[in-house]
């Protein structure tokens, strides 16, 4: 996932970009869905490589994060609560032999997927993403 970022600050080895908040890059469309709700909607600020020393403060940048975390985490945050929604449902219609408990079954199933998602997602979220910097920003 590529962002446009700015090096506010710079060390021999690592340099400081602030990233850019992407509601306020893209036009203010609203139509991002954070994942990570804890984070605040404004910019970020993520410390980085600079091994070959060849940014400076204020350079333009483009910044690529790693997207496969997010992908995991989408597809388990509606995947397993919708496998569990029939589970549930399943295992109360044979156990009862009754649809209107079954349902409760699945609504049962439901929920309890949704937080078991809500906890393995959250794993997928510990640590911030790797960012590196892959090129100048044409202004």
């Amino acid at each position: 996932m590529r962002r446009r970022g700015i090096v506010i600050e710079k060390t021999d080895k690592e340099v400081v970009v602030e990233i850019q908040d992407p509601a306020r890059t893209c036009g203010s469309c609203k139509g991002c869905i954070r994942i990570a709700p804890d984070r605040p909607p404004e910019d970020y600020i993520v410390r980085m490589r600079n091994t070959r020393n060849q940014y400076e403060i204020g350079d333009e940048v483009i910044v690529d994060g790693e997207i496969g975390p997010l992908i995991k985490a989408v597809v388990v945050l509606y995947g397993i609560p919708f496998v569990s929604l029939f589970i549930g449902y399943l295992v109360t219609r044979l156990i009862t032999g009754s649809d209107p408990q079954a349902g409760l079954g699945g609504v049962a199933g439901l929920l309890l997927g949704a937080v078991a998602a809500r906890k393995i997602t959250r794993r997928f979220f510990d640590r911030e993403p790797d960012f590196r910097i892959v090129a100048r920003a044409c202004s």
